[in-house]
């Protein structure tokens, strides 16, 4: 379990409803929007991780980020 409650990695990453990174601001960005959303907002997405630092404090948001990726990208 990463610092805010995310577990896993790529396609099996998971966290618990409460877990601390349900308070992160891109979390709720994207967790607000279906899988089609994501998927429109596609360079968006991208944008968001790109523009993260690449930190032992960003991981759990990357791999969430690289989570909602990797679902979007297969359903495209």
């Amino acid at each position: 379990m990463d610092p805010l409650g995310g577990n896993g990695n790529g396609s099996a990453w998971f966290s618990a409803y409460n877990a601390e990174i349900t308070n992160h601001p891109l979390y709720q960005k994207w967790e607000a929007l279906t899988i089609a959303e994501c998927a429109a907002a596609l360079t968006d997405l991208k944008t968001d991780i790109a523009n993260s630092q690449a930190s032992a404090q960003a991981a759990p948001i990357l791999n969430y980020l690289n989570w909602v990726y990797t679902i979007v990208s297969t359903q495209a």
